[in-house]
């Protein structure tokens, strides 16, 4: 097996360097003499445009400005329980058919937002809502067997909630 050491390799018809191997191990790629694609000993650095058919992200963070053509999100049905825990992290679209009166509980973190489509069954049966304010000044009633539409959201510690209105 051969091994051929190098800092920077070039094209031959430029003076800059195409791509850069680091004693560390990083390697960038560059364009113009320029980092566009920089490996580090936590990831990936890009500078620059980057255009992709797909992108796969989890627990990062994102800076700068991003175009998205579309979100496309899977509908929660949340579990029926006394006690449920209104939580995005599920899906930004929830709905939710009601057995019986219940209680819902705050898990929304600053930023957060979901639309939550509830169901009263035809026994109207009523939500203790966790404290908020609600646009408008009071939480609404709830539609029965109409599905009811809400827009959840929080900003620092406060949670807001606007109806949207019902759905039938």
């Amino acid at each position: 097996m051969s091994t051929v050491k190098v800092e920077n390799i070039q094209h031959r018809q430029s003076s800059d360097d195409a791509i850069s191997l680091a004693a560390d191990s990083s390697v960038s790629l560059k364009h113009s003499a320029s980092a566009k694609l920089t490996t580090t000993s936590t990831g990936v650095d890009i500078t620059g445009t980057c255009t992709a058919t797909s992108v796969t992200a989890a627990g990062g963070t994102f800076t700068g400005g991003i175009t998205v053509d579309a979100i496309n999100d899977t509908v929660f049905a949340i579990t029926d329980a006394s006690s449920v825990a209104l939580d995005p992290d599920n899906g930004m679209v929830q709905t939710w058919t009601l057995g019986a009166n219940r209680t819902a509980t705050d898990s929304l973190t600053t930023g957060q937002s979901m639309l939550l489509v509830i169901t009263a069954s035809s026994s109207n049966y009523t939500l203790t809502w966790p404290t908020m304010t609600w646009s408008g000044g009071s939480a609404p009633t709830l539609g029965g067997a109409t599905p009811t539409a809400i827009v959840l959201w929080k900003i620092s510690s406060t949670l807001y909630g606007a109806t949207v209105g019902d759905l039938g």
